[in-house]
């Protein structure tokens, strides 16, 4: 670990950009998702599972490849992760059906989880005692950040190149950010690779209440807000009087108020505000805002507004579930499984998410007020959640 007052923000600057990378393959879809579907000819609920299907590895192997990373060390899973991401690019940009995008999908989210969980412990090591809630808190912005940039991108790249041109691209950055967070991590002294049985230090870490009650946290927070990101675009261009060019920009300011919502939280956390305080007000900001976003009374300009402030405020949680994760696991050898946990939360919120909101929207002649359904109980669970944070 770095000692006080040594952080090395170049290391952690290179971790944030790993998961940045990584996390441009979750926002390349919904601005490029018309598209496909148009190419592809797919219903609005098979393009939620293309969606979901990105998390369907991710939901059920997040704590056992956290544990690979405490057991065989976070290098190997580095090289696994961007290797995976490239594949499954590759795979998705020659796809011309369904079974080949969703496999792609599928090894993509291999990838994805192996550096989302690789990299806090990178950040961890990295950071003094003093800066490692807001270098936590610059980390957790990895996954607003790779949206924005593709979504601010898409209306040009989708002209240019097509969606499947955007594919290769991303596809062709892994192999160099993978030699570059190598780099970084040797700079650093990482936790020693855990000693004995990998099922041993699993169950440790799943019989972790604080660490259940941090992934039942994540997994609701993932559950409204990638639901309400991805089909943004799509309600914004149904229910609202804008094309397909303005959709894709206002989701990138929403995706982009997030960024500052986590690195609101960091400062928080930095000034000696508690966690439990910060999910509690973001996880109800978020439900007042769905209440405005989703019912037609007000103005197009206004339901953006609520778009922003439920993003926003909502920005909040990551960081304090990602303080959190250090403190809750059973040793620093845990911390790969921790992660994974918290991880696993997320890729469940985010695999039901989408086809849930979908088959309601879709069950009720496409009639969006009823998204409120689904969100409005994810957001009732964050809340009852938060408020047992302080007797666990």
């Amino acid at each position: 670990m770095a000692a006080e007052g040594s952080t090395r923000w170049g290391v952690v600057g290179m971790a944030v950009l790993a998961g940045v990378v990584a996390a441009m393959h979750v926002g390349k879809l919904p601005p490029a998702l018309p598209r496909i579907r148009e190419d592809l000819g797919l219903s609005l609920v098979a393009g939620g599972f293309v969606i979901s299907l990105f998390n369907v590895l991710g939901m059920s192997l997040s704590v056992f490849v956290g544990g690979l990373c405490d057991w065989l060390g976070r290098r190997r899973l580095v090289i696994v992760g961007f290797s995976c991401l490239a594949a499954g690019g590759a795979l998705a940009a020659l796809s011309h059906t369904l079974p080949p995008l969703m496999i792609s999908r599928l090894v993509e989210g291999v990838g994805f989880i192996a550096i989302s969980v690789s990299m806090p412990a990178v950040v961890l090591a990295a950071a003094s005692e003093r800066d490692r809630p807001m270098a936590l808190s610059l980390w957790s912005v990895y996954t607003p950040t790779g949206m924005t940039l593709v979504l601010l991108s898409a209306p040009v790249a989708l002209e240019v190149v097509g969606w499947r041109g955007i594919w290769w691209v991303i596809a062709a950055l892994c192999p160099f950010m993978a030699y570059g967070v190598l780099w970084a991590m040797r700079q650093v002294t990482l936790p020693a690779p855990a000693t004995g049985r990998l099922v041993g230090t699993l169950r440790e870490a799943v019989s972790s209440p604080g660490l259940l009650l941090l992934a039942l946290i994540f997994c609701v927070y993932a559950f409204q807000w990638v639901t309400l990101m991805v089909w943004l675009p799509t309600f914004l261009t149904e229910s609202l009087s804008l094309d397909l060019a303005q959709a894709s920009v206002a989701t990138a300011l929403v995706v982009l108020s997030n960024i500052v919502g986590c690195l609101a939280g960091g400062w928080l956390l930095r000034g000696g505000r508690s966690a439990r305080r910060l999910v509690l007000l973001g996880g109800a900001a978020m439900g007042v805002a769905e209440i405005g976003i989703f019912l037609p009374v007000l103005g197009d300009g206004a339901r953006i507004a609520l778009c922003i402030a439920f993003s926003l405020l909502g920005g909040l949680i990551p960081p304090g579930l990602f303080g959190c994760v250090p403190l809750r696991a059973p040793s620093p050898r845990h911390l790969g499984a921790g992660n994974g946990m918290l991880m696993q939360g997320s890729a469940l919120g985010q695999f039901a998410g989408a086809p849930i909101v979908a088959a309601t929207v879709s069950a009720a002649g496409n009639d969006w007020r009823f998204a409120l359904i689904p969100m409005l109980t994810a957001c009732a669970v964050s809340i009852a959640a938060a408020t047992r944070m302080q007797r666990d």
